[in-house]
């Protein structure tokens, strides 16, 4: 669970302010720009010590600095409700992302406390062809360590930029794993339940970061 959450982490945590210039292309070669954007976010981790020690409040820079801007949250969210989302208001979807966010913020926050000296590289393969919508499969590397498998779905948005819409760790799909425990909550709450879930859910979570703070 902890090598997972790790991967989650680095992958969408889910710093400091990020830098007016990207170290990627989100328009040019998509294997690139996954590899890049993972690297980045793992050096902005050792960079800054509040952020390594898991400081909800750097770890919440770093999603709207480096992750939101490539990242289509709008559809990761609405993909993790699933058909429920068109029964929500304007307002219910806006407090559906900001939960799910907030969620999301809170429980890695705790597994950058296990990024040391991991890289990620694309996984060994021949076929690199490029499709509007894409798998990109790579490995997070550390020394004396066994290598994780971090798979990325993304697809080319209409301004030609590459945008990241689900993770997989290890085989398990974060869209889909989080659509399994929301179905319940919908099923006998709707809308309304699972947005007071998520909201106390990280609450709950920011109440016991703070007190191992």
């Amino acid at each position: 669970m902890q090598r997972r959450r790790l991967i989650l982490a680095t992958g969408l945590a889910l710093a400091a302010p990020a830098p007016a210039v990207w170290a990627w292309d989100d328009k040019g070669d998509p294997f690139a720009f996954v590899v890049d954007v993972s690297n980045e976010i793992l050096d902005e981790i050792r960079r800054d010590p509040a952020l390594a020690h898991g400081d909800p409040e750097h770890v919440r820079q770093l999603v709207d600095g480096k992750i939101l801007p490539v990242t289509d949250f709008t559809l990761m969210t609405r993909l993790t409700v699933g058909p429920d989302w068109r029964k929500a208001s304007a307002e219910e979807r806006q407090r559906l992302e900001q939960g799910f966010r907030g969620l999301l913020i809170r429980v890695y926050s705790g597994a950058l406390l296990q990024v040391k000296d991991q890289r990620c590289e694309l996984r060994p393969t021949r076929v690199k062809t490029v499709k509007d919508e894409m798998v990109i499969r790579t490995l997070l590397k550390a020394s004396g360590q066994k290598d994780l498998g971090l798979d990325y779905r993304i697809y080319r948005a209409k301004d030609g930029a590459w945008k990241i819409v689900d993770v997989n760790v290890e085989g398990i799909w974060l869209v889909e794993n989080y659509r399994s425990q929301f179905a319940s909550v919908l099923s006998s709450e709707g809308v309304p339940g699972l947005i007071k879930m998520l909201e106390t859910r990280a609450d709950e979570l920011a109440a016991k970061n703070k007190a191992k703070s």
